[in-house]
């Protein structure tokens, strides 16, 4: 019902004025991070027999290249091992699934938005891994195009969903906590937005000198708002 609705208001996204906006999921929508220090804490265990600090891994939570650091903490170039982890990592994610949770006002502010923007979603997480947990939270029919994507950057991705809604560059912007997403989005030549409430190592990101910076998801309406402004 809830999906009908929302796309009963398309009529409202005028086309020469709405706005493309990209979310990452993990930081940005979601707090995962106590949830993957503790997958990968029980998962390198289980292939080293190391049991590393929670602190060790919530420092590469954001970090994309998964297998690079199941290199590092594993010590090892063997394909099957690492490939191996990591299908460790996604079979105990329902396990620790309860420390998993949205960030106040995701769900109000993607509905708020949705009203007259398209709304878009591009995460490091194969398409299966992300819808799940898109249902899992509720808010899947909140989503115009979710792609999950393993590519080395999302701005394939970033600009793939543009041109599906025909939505030019400057009225485009992408919200991620991490490096990568920054990046990714300054490949695509779109306006960049650092969700600092969720980054590991904020520091770094504001090194690539992001055009806005939100402290809370919620004040995303109104930095909308002021982007069809000008």
């Amino acid at each position: 019902m809830l999906y009908h609705f929302f796309n009963g208001v398309m009529g409202l996204r005028n086309q020469t004025k709405c706005c493309l906006i990209i979310f990452d999921f993990d930081g940005v929508l979601a707090d995962s991070k106590e949830a993957y220090a503790m997958q990968m804490q029980e998962t390198v265990e289980h292939f080293s027999g190391k049991k590393l600090s929670e602190n060790v891994f919530k420092e590469r939570v954001g970090n994309t290249d998964q297998k690079q650091d199941f290199k590092e903490f594993l010590e090892s170039d063997d394909p099957e091992l690492l490939d191996s982890a990591i299908q460790y990592y996604v079979d105990i994610t329902d396990k620790f699934s309860f420390l998993r949770s949205l960030y106040s006002g995701v769900r109000e502010t993607l509905e708020e938005l949705k009203k007259t923007n398209y709304i878009g979603l591009v995460s490091r997480k194969s398409q299966e891994r992300m819808e799940k947990w898109l249902q899992h939270f509720k808010i899947a029919h909140l989503f115009d195009k979710p792609i999950g994507t393993l590519e080395k950057s999302k701005s394939k991705a970033i600009i793939q969903i543009m041109n599906e809604f025909g939505v030019p560059n400057d009225r485009t912007i992408m919200i991620g906590d991490t490096e990568f997403d920054i990046q990714s989005a300054q490949q695509a030549h779109v306006k960049t937005c650092f969700a600092y409430y969720g980054a590991a190592t904020p520091e770094k990101v504001l090194k690539l000198n992001p055009d806005y910076i939100l402290h809370n998801i919620t004040e995303l309406v109104s930095l909308v708002n002021s982007l069809k402004e000008t």
